[in-house]
């Protein structure tokens, strides 16, 4: 546990570092968010899609957001989540290899947005919103499944695995695949559009679609497995994926609640 808490540590203080740099006066809106989304790996040798396919993997992600209005219909909104990522990879020459592993990650994604008015016929009126913006993701660990015909050929179907981080290979259990040189910081960039829905008046409910885009390859070596198989992970490729987003986002200007409340009270009065 300790030294998870050390490692995740930059990360956390990136976030921390935004959320102490808001002015006080801004609007802020906080809340939890939740999604699905299906995820991807891209190969950076195009040469490698004759021997590999490559499939997606449906998971989520979950977390906080906060969201700051920065200038007008302008907002910067970042948020903290545990993300599970993965892939899918079958083998064009060996047929029996099948390889299927869940990342786990905290994702940091920073985004700007620009908010826009819209309306529906005898519908209340809606925003919707269009942005981008960096994302900066720690790579935790992982778990997966790996067959192959050298692993079939030893007497068992598959193997399951647990990924491990820069343990030598002699030491490197049955059950484990080991990634020798990590990119465990791992950057992207975000593409998204959403709406807004404002039920309660001062809370909202954010629906977001993102589209994230790895930059950063997984690992500057591949990932080794016992002596079982001869394959080894790929990992000069990028997560990339689809998220959709839904967030109850709490709006923490209560200057203008007990404005509108006082006004009321007056009046009746």
């Amino acid at each position: 546990m300790t030294a998870l808490k050390i490692n995740v540590f930059p990360i956390l203080l990136v976030w921390m570092l935004i959320l102490f740099g808001v002015p006080l006066k801004a609007q802020v809106l906080v809340g939890p968010v939740a999604g699905p989304q299906l995820s991807w790996s891209n190969f950076n040798d195009k040469d490698l899609k004759s021997d590999f396919s490559t499939s997606p993997v449906f998971r989520y992600h979950a977390g906080a957001s906060v969201s700051l209005r920065v200038h007008k219909r302008f907002f910067l909104t970042t948020s903290l989540l545990y993300s599970k990522k993965g892939k899918e990879i079958k083998g064009e020459v060996d047929t029996k290899l099948k390889n299927k592993v869940i990342y786990n990650h905290i994702d940091i994604p920073i985004i700007y947005t620009a908010q826009f008015r819209g309306s529906v016929k005898g519908n209340k009126g809606f925003k919707y919103y269009l942005g981008g913006g960096p994302n900066v993701s720690y790579w935790l660990g992982g778990k997966g499944t790996i067959a192959s015909t050298d692993i079939v050929e030893s007497g068992v179907s598959y193997i399951p695995y647990t990924v491990v981080f820069k343990k030598p290979l002699e030491e490197v259990a049955q059950d484990e695949m080991t990634v020798l040189e990590p990119n465990r910081i791992q950057i992207g960039i975000n593409l998204v559009a959403g709406v807004v829905l404002q039920p309660l008046g001062f809370n909202e409910i954010n629906i977001m679609l993102r589209y994230e885009r790895g930059h950063s390859f997984l690992g500057r070596s591949n990932g080794v497995f016992p002596a079982a198989t001869d394959y080894t992970d790929i990992l000069a490729s990028r997560n990339s994926g689809i998220r959709l987003t839904l967030a109850y986002m709490v709006d923490l200007k209560t200057d203008q609640r007990k404005k509108g409340k006082s006004t009321i009270n007056k009046k009746k009065l």
